[in-house]
């Protein structure tokens, strides 16, 4: 569906545009020439509106790669510039003031920042904006993305709100559908992908999956947002002086697994969906799966037996495990007067379940 917007709305979507530009331009060469490269051709289909099965033209890519880092050097050294809309000007990290003006529009916006301190910045159809009754926390989900920059997570959160992208998390299943087809391994991406009509219409099961995938994000991000509540700014402030170190990785995969013994995967077991159960553990990072073994070996006994206790227990005992590693990670902080991200990284690796 071709969304049409006016005038006004259209201006609001180049100042955001704008604004994202600034941060790529400082941010984009955090990536490895690989990752880079791999970001630029899905922001070439983001940009050009293209299907996610449309071949992409090389030559026209390679001008179009020159011509955005043009762009990039030149605005590289410029300051966000704030948001004008409806004859009102607004700071560009207002999200709260900001949205009470374009919400009757069904449309979203959204300033942060993210990993290695890199800005983000979106403009979105709006599709819901909810107050999850067990939580209270505010869940946002947005579909169409009409600005963005280079990096743009699926689900994000802080202290009183969580935003789902569903084009975003579209974009992901396509990735992994296109990895997994491309050899059709028997493996647990391909059982979670047999699930959904694929050979059908691949929007369609698309489409499925976001619906069904969200949730899952959901949790996690409820899961997170209960952790940084009991850690406070300590877990924040330790992130930012490890940052870009094997330490940070381990650090975060070491969050995420609390996480996800705390609430996603009590969530999925609940529902019982194998193809979500699946798709979860075909997602596991590698660096995750080194320090949770256990995890994948319930894995494998679920996908044997049918019976959901293996993953009901790993979920419940490696919960406690995870949280003392936190508290470990901070302690060795507490005890030295300068951070090693060395100590904290053997740490971790020596804190495998």
């Amino acid at each position: 569906m071709v969304i049409s917007l006016t005038r006004e709305q259209q201006q609001l979507v180049s100042q955001v545009q704008h604004n994202c530009n600034i941060s790529d331009a400082n941010h984009a060469g955090n990536f490895t020439l690989c990752i880079y490269l791999l970001k630029m051709r899905e922001y070439y289909r983001w940009l050009n509106n293209l299907e996610f099965a449309d071949e992409l033209e090389s030559g026209k890519m390679s001008a179009w790669l020159r011509e955005r880092e043009e762009i990039w050097d030149q605005v590289m050294d410029d300051s966000f510039k704030k948001i004008n809309f409806n004859n009102q000007t607004f700071d560009v990290f207002d999200n709260t003031q900001i949205n009470s003006t374009i919400q009757s529009q069904k449309l979203f916006y959204h300033a942060g920042i993210g990993q290695k301190e890199a800005h983000h910045f979106f403009v979105a159809e709006l599709i819901d904006s909810y107050i999850d009754p067990s939580t209270k926390t505010r869940i946002t989900i947005t579909g169409k993305e009409f600005a963005r920059d280079l990096t743009a997570p699926p689900a994000m959160s802080n202290q009183h709100d969580i935003i789902i992208r569903q084009e975003s998390l579209k974009r992901l299943c396509w990735e992994r559908f296109q990895e997994w087809d491309w050899n059709q391994y028997d493996n647990a991406m391909g059982t979670a992908l047999s699930f959904y009509p694929f050979q059908v219409s691949v929007n369609e099961a698309l489409q499925s999956m976001v619906e069904v995938e969200q949730n899952t994000l959901i949790q996690h991000e409820i899961g997170e947002m209960r952790i940084s509540r009991q850690l406070g700014a300590e877990w924040s402030n330790l992130i930012l002086k490890i940052m870009g170190t094997k330490a940070e990785l381990l650090a975060r995969s070491v969050r995420d697994h609390l996480a996800d013994c705390l609430n996603t995967l009590p969530f999925l077991i609940e529902q019982n969906n194998p193809a979500s159960l699946h798709f979860y553990f075909a997602n596991m990072a590698y660096i995750r799966k080194e320090l949770f073994p256990s995890a994948i070996q319930a894995y494998q006994k679920w996908g044997k037996t049918g019976s959901l206790e293996p993953l009901i227990e790993i979920s419940q005992n490696a919960a406690p495990h995870w949280e003392s590693t936190l508290q470990s990670i901070l302690q060795t902080q507490r005890d030295t007067e300068s951070i090693c991200a060395k100590n904290i990284a053997n740490l971790i690796e020596q804190a495998t379940y």
